[in-house]
């Protein structure tokens, strides 16, 4: 039988800083409960984005950036994960997008995404759970209202009518969304990071985000402790596992053996 230890899930990355990869898969780990060798990175920067990358994997992540815009760069391997993201979703597959794969998703299902610094949030806000967020498996634990971190400018200002909308915020109204019947989540803010986290992530984005000392100052008021990262653990466990084992797949420790 498959265990939870078997769980192989891909990190799909388009960050050009090295050490800001390994942080973002760090703090999956943790938010996770996840082995080391449970997130197997793959950089699009440096390698194609083609089907086969799914081969033996359980579920995707698409990562977060500081470095595109969904808006408006289409930098080489934009239009390859927006195929790979539809392909996703056609196959039932456990899809979840943090921030620039929120934004990525709402693209690829055919939904408007802008650029809208007046919407856009950086630091931690607060967000608001909507009925079908209560209802809902991943985020349906937290409290109505709940604290994030933020750092976006991207919008997502319209949906297919097969997505719903799990969680809003006073400037923007699409935090978090989800097919109505397939494993495809998208969530704008980022339950994996705590403070620490959000602070590291400023500094090395500093020119998007804080490019004066005085702006960092700024955020570094308004940035306080979070405690959702269990919403990645919920995903796990309720989402990916669940999948996995209604799958024909090999299992992560069949697949290190063979390799």
């Amino acid at each position: 039988m498959l265990k939870r230890s078997d769980l192989s899930l891909l990190l799909l990355e388009t960050r050009h800083d090295p050490a800001m990869i390994a942080h973002e898969r760090s703090c999956l780990l943790r938010a996770g409960v996840l082995e080391p060798d449970q997130i197997v990175i793959h950089n699009l920067l440096e390698e194609p984005c083609e089907r086969s990358i799914l081969q033996g994997r359980h579920a995707v992540l698409i990562g977060g950036t500081g470095d595109y815009s969904v808006a408006h760069d289409r930098p080489a391997f934009f239009q390859p994960l927006v195929d790979l993201t539809q392909h996703l979703l056609e196959i039932g597959m456990p899809t979840l997008g943090l921030c620039y794969g929120h934004h990525l998703m709402g693209h690829a299902v055919g939904g408007e995404v802008q650029t809208r610094p007046e919407m856009g949030e950086t630091g931690t806000f607060e967000m608001e759970l909507t009925p079908e967020g209560r209802a809902d498996a991943i985020l349906g634990h937290l409290p109505d209202r709940f604290l994030a971190q933020q750092g976006h400018n991207d919008v997502v200002l319209s949906l297919p009518d097969e997505f719903l909308i799990l969680a809003r915020s006073q400037r923007c109204a699409c935090q978090a969304l989800r097919h109505l019947s397939k494993p495809f989540y998208g969530l704008q803010f980022h339950p994996e990071l705590h403070r620490a986290d959000l602070m590291k992530r400023m500094l090395a984005y500093a020119d998007n985000y804080a490019s004066t000392p005085a702006r960092l100052r700024e955020i570094e008021a308004i940035v306080r402790e979070t405690t959702i990262d269990d919403v990645i653990e919920k995903f796990i466990d309720r989402i990916v596992w669940p999948w996995a084992r209604n799958q024909d797949l090999p299992d992560r420790k069949s697949q290190l053996q063979g390799a």
